[in-house]
């Protein structure tokens, strides 16, 4: 099965096959154009990476697929990647949802994450733990 971004073809059954330094994805399906339906063929392709849930940062060859009668170019990406995001799909969702007690990403990272699932206006959840420090008479400071 495959599912439709603007620009990429987002393949869920596909083997995963170690190239090199690189892995390559081998969809299963025939991609197709999402605009117009034709069956794409192969352009060329692209060096992407994508990090794990420890950190590890695994890079692949992606295939840039064209579609002949639109001359539009789709990029075909495994459904464990986020379209336009380092990480993949499970560490941002874990992240978003607070199911980790660890994440490879920044913190300033996160809470763009989920800065951008929220509509502007409404508060941001953070899991995280705040730490507020005040100062006491000897302009010292301690904890709350």
């Amino acid at each position: 099965m495959l599912f439709f971004h603007p620009s990429m073809i987002i393949a869920t059954r596909y083997t995963k096959i170690q190239d090199g330094d690189y892995y390559r994805i081998l969809n299963e399906d025939i991609p197709v154009c999402p605009q117009c339906g034709t069956v794409l063929s192969e352009y060329d392709n692209r060096k992407r990476h994508a990090i794990d849930d420890f950190g590890n940062k695994q890079w692949y060859r992606l295939r840039r697929l064209k579609c002949r009668p639109c001359k539009k170019l789709h990029l075909e990406i495994p459904d464990f990647m986020q379209p336009q995001k380092h990480y993949e799909k499970g560490v941002i969702s874990n992240a978003l949802s607070g199911n980790t007690c660890s994440c490879p990403a920044d913190d300033s990272t996160i809470r763009r994450w989920k800065s951008e699932n929220n509509p502007p206006g409404l508060p941001v959840s953070c899991n995280s733990t705040m730490v507020v420090l005040s100062q006491n008479q000897q302009g010292e400071g301690e904890l709350d």
